[in-house]
C-alpha cells in the first residue's frame, strides 16, 4: 500500500470502534461473502459517521474496517485464517486482540504507532502524544495528514480498552495489567510482528516486542515448535530464532 509518490500509504486514519470490528470479523468467520460483509459494515456505520458516498467519512471508515478483515492484502491472508480460527473460542477480554493482530498484520503505520506507544509505555508507564508524534515524523515524512491519522490510531485503542487518558492533555497510560492471552491467541500475534516486521527475529525479541504492549504472551519454545505457522530455529549463538512459515 503505497501513495502515487512512491511512499508508504498511512491508510489507517479513521477511529473505529471495536464493535464494529467484532461484527465485521463475526461475519468474515461466518463465510459471508465480501460485498455482503461490506454492505452490513455499511448499514452499522449509519448514524455513527457521516456521509454517503466512497470519499465520505463513512466510505473511509469502511475502507480501513475492510482491509483489517474483509479484503486483507495477499500477505496477510495466512494470518487471517489464523484469526478466524481464533475467533470460534475467543472470550469477549481476548477479542481485542485478535482484532489487534490484524490491525497491526495490515497497517504499518499501525505497527510503528503501537511499538513507538510500546517502547515509551516500558520506560516511562506513559506516553505523551507529542512524543509518538515527532517519532512517526521522522519514520513516515512530514505529511500534513500524520498528525490527525495518529490522533485516529489513539482515539482507536483507547475505545479498544488498551489504551487509558492520562491526567494531563495528551498523555496515555496503559491498563494496570497486561492481558494473558491463550497459546493460539499469542502464536496470531507473534505472526502479525512478524508479518508487519518483514522477517524473522528471536523468540526472546518477539515476545517482548513493544508493538505488543497490550498483552502478555507466554509462548514457550517447545508450544513454537508445534505450530503450522511459525519456524523455531536454534542458531549457533544458542539463541531460538523464529520465521513465518512461508505458502
Amino acid at each position: 500500500m503505497s501513495t502515487a509518490s512512491g511512499r508508504p500509504a498511512i491508510g489507517f486514519d479513521r477511529k473505529i470502534d471495536i464493535e464494529w470490528l467484532d461484527a465485521v470479523a463475526g461475519r468474515v468467520a461466518a463465510g459471508q461473502a465480501p460485498d455482503l460483509i461490506r454492505e452490513h459494515a455499511w448499514s452499522i456505520l449509519e448514524g455513527a459517521v457521516a456521509g454517503e458516498s466512497v470519499h465520505s467519512g463513512r466510505g473511509k471508515t469502511l475502507t480501513v474496517l475492510s482491509r483489517i478483515w474483509i479484503t486483507v492484502p495477499e500477505q496477510a491472508m495466512p494470518l487471517r485464517e489464523a484469526a478466524v480460527r481464533g475467533l470460534a473460542s475467543a472470550t469477549g477480554e481476548h477479542r481485542p486482540a485478535i482484532h489487534w493482530a490484524m490491525t497491526i498484520g495490515t497497517y504499518p503505520f499501525f505497527f510503528d504507532v503501537a511499538a513507538g506507544m510500546g517502547k515509551l509505555l516500558a520506560i516511562n508507564r506513559q506516553a505523551n502524544l507529542s512524543q509518538i508524534d515527532r517519532k512517526m515524523t521522522e519514520t513516515w515524512g512530514d505529511r500534513s495528514t500524520l498528525s490527525r491519522a495518529l490522533q485516529r490510531v489513539v482515539r482507536s485503542m483507547v475505545q479498544w480498552g488498551v489504551l487509558r487518558d492520562g491526567p494531563a492533555k495528551g498523555l496515555l497510560v496503559p491498563r494496570p495489567h497486561r492481558v494473558p492471552v491463550p497459546d493460539d491467541i499469542g502464536e496470531l500475534l507473534f505472526q502479525a510482528v512478524l508479518l508487519s516486521h518483514g522477517g524473522g527475529m528471536p523468540l526472546a525479541q518477539l515476545r517482548g516486542h513493544p508493538a505488543l504492549f497490550p498483552f502478555d504472551v507466554r509462548l514457550t519454545a517447545a508450544a513454537l515448535r508445534r505450530s503450522i505457522c511459525m519456524r523455531l530455529q536454534r542458531q549457533g549463538d544458542q539463541t531460538d530464532f523464529v520465521e513465518a512459515v512461508q505458502r
